[in-house]
Parts: C-alpha cells; structure tokens; sequence
C-alpha cells in the first residue's frame, strides 16, 4: 500500500466505529457521570515508544488506523527534538515493529510522518474493554500516555487486566465529568466576577465589601453574603474533587 492511500484513508476513514462508540457512551452514561482517565504504559514492544527512550525525543500520534489484529498505521508529529532526528527514525527503522515508515512534511518547526507499527497491543486492551481512547497519544521516555474515556470505572479495571501483559503501566490522572450543573447562582457569579475585577482576592486585598456592594448597587450584607457563599462552594468543591481523584488513582495503581 502506498502513503498517498495511507494518507487518504484518515480523510476517507469509515466513521461507523467512532459513531458506535459515540452511542455506546452516551447511552450508556445517560443520566451519570463519565471519567477521563490518563493512563501511562511503558511498551517496549513499539518502536515509537523505543525512540523515545533516552529522552531526546516526544511524539504525538494524531491518529491512528487499526489495519488488522496485528498492526496499526499512525500519523505522528515530533514534539520534541534535543539532538539529531536522525538517532529516533534509526531507532524506529531498525525496530523489528515497524513495517512501513514516510515522512509527510519536515519544516524548521514541524515534522510529520505515518509508521505502520507491528503492535496493536495497548490499543486493543482499552478497544476491547469498551474504553474511548482520544488522540493524541503521547509518546515520551519509553511510554505512551493515553487519554481514555469511559461510562465507568469497572471498564478500566477491565483494560488495566489486558495491559498487565502489554508493560508497567500506571494511572497519572482520573476526572470525574459530572452532569452539568451550574455551581454558583446569576448573584453569586456577579458577585464574584466584581470582587476580582476590583482587587479583592489579591494578594493585598485593594477592595472592600463596601466598594463591592457599590459596584453591584446592593446593599452592603447582601453582597457579603454573595461573595461568602461562592467562595464556600468553589472551595468545597475543590477539596471533593481532589479528594476523590485522589482516592480512585491509589486505587486503580494498586
């Protein structure tokens, strides 16, 4: 297959799989949360992670097509270059993974270029575990770090089984995506908007409730219990959510 069809095959790609996948999670997240996870695998057994090894050199996968069960066609942009570009495409020509490599386009500021790659390991453990990946993909020291997204922490646990047998692998991030739902009320969003735009949350405080409440025409307790208010939930809504990320991580790394 030559690069033009590899080319054409990201423009002309069959979106059937991406809208299945688009269904399968909100429908199935319907109504509850959804968590975007951060999941670093170290994998030996592609040679783009390879390349990256000795820190020279990041990448990002920008897309990527599964050919069949065993290989996979990225388009790659280099992120990162502190040495000679010719030491990684070395590396990743003499890697027994790669099956085909052609650069795209190589500028003063830019460097793109497909590989098909002999390993649709880490791919296919979070694909068969119904887990969403969302490119890029980076690619840095050694490993790969995959955005994922799912309706449920159940399927995770599922694909983190699967990656077991691909490499070590650890989880960086987890955000719980929760039904949006303002957090602050019209006053209150006001309220606090007026109060940092008059200095009142920086460091030497160059406002005063009073300026505020002028600022906003209400009375002076009113904006008070405005600004108390929002800072409260915004607070404890940090405090939760770290908290609970906090928790999940340790649990999912385990």
């Amino acid at each position: 297959m030559s690069y033009r069809k590899m080319v054409n095959m990201f423009t002309k790609r069959d979106k059937s799989k991406e809208k299945e996948k688009f269904l399968y999670f909100n429908v199935k997240g319907q109504g509850s949360s959804m968590y975007v996870a951060k999941v670093k695998v170290e994998q030996s057994s592609c040679s783009l992670a390879v390349a990256t090894q000795s820190g020279k050199f990041s990448m990002d996968l920008l897309e990527y097509i599964i050919l069949n069960s065993k290989d996979v066609l990225f388009l790659v942009k280099i992120t990162k270059c502190d040495g000679d570009i010719s030491e990684c495409f070395k590396v990743i020509e003499k890697h027994p993974s790669t099956l085909f490599l052609q650069i795209l386009e190589k500028t003063s500021t830019n460097l793109d270029f497909l590989a098909v790659v002999r390993d649709t390991s880490g791919i296919k453990a979070f694909e068969e575990s119904y887990c969403f990946i969302k490119p890029p993909i980076v690619v840095e020291k050694g490993s790969k770090i995959y955005t994922i997204l799912v309706p449920d922490l159940s399927y995770l646990a599922k694909a983190y089984e699967k990656l077991k047998k691909v490499g070590n692998w650890k989880v960086l991030q987890v955000t719980r995506i929760s039904e949006k739902k303002a957090l602050l009320t019209n006053a209150q969003k006001r309220a606090i908007n007026v109060a940092w735009d008059l200095g009142y949350f920086s460091e030497k405080r160059t406002a005063t409730i009073d300026e505020i409440s002028r600022a906003l025409g209400i009375a002076k307790t009113t904006a008070h219990k405005h600004l108390r208010a929002a800072v409260s939930k915004i607070v404890k809504k940090y405090i939760e959510d770290s908290k609970s990320e906090s928790v999940i991580i340790d649990f999912l790394n385990q």
